[in-house]
């Protein structure tokens, strides 16, 4: 993507420090670090942007994808947690609700 005021662009580099720095306190930089890569595979995340271009378009969308995936994490963390919980209080059986929540 161009930049209509010469072409300048914004690097791999750049974007990541970016949005690590932004979701640094929702989760851990090795996480964040991962979910960037796979959007980045995906496509999702372009090679290259425009700075005007990642400011004005992309950062948002980007922002809402990672905050979605991020929710849906820790719903489905909550979930095995509160699984967990209740399956010993009853069953006082770890290792078989250990078993159930890999597979969840």
């Amino acid at each position: 993507m161009l930049d209509y005021y010469g072409s300048i662009t914004k690097c791999d580099e750049e974007i990541d420090k970016e949005l690590i720095e932004l979701f640094k306190k929702k989760c851990y930089e090795s996480y964040i670090k991962n979910l960037i890569f796979k959007l980045r595979k995906e496509e999702v995340i372009y090679k290259e942007y425009s700075i005007s271009g990642w400011m004005m378009f992309h950062r948002d969308t980007i922002k809402y994808i990672i905050n979605i995936e991020l929710n849906y994490k820790k719903q489905k963390s909550e979930k095995k947690l509160k699984f967990l919980y209740c399956y010993n209080l009853l069953f006082n059986d770890y290792d078989i609700c250990r078993s159930i929540c890999d597979k969840l």
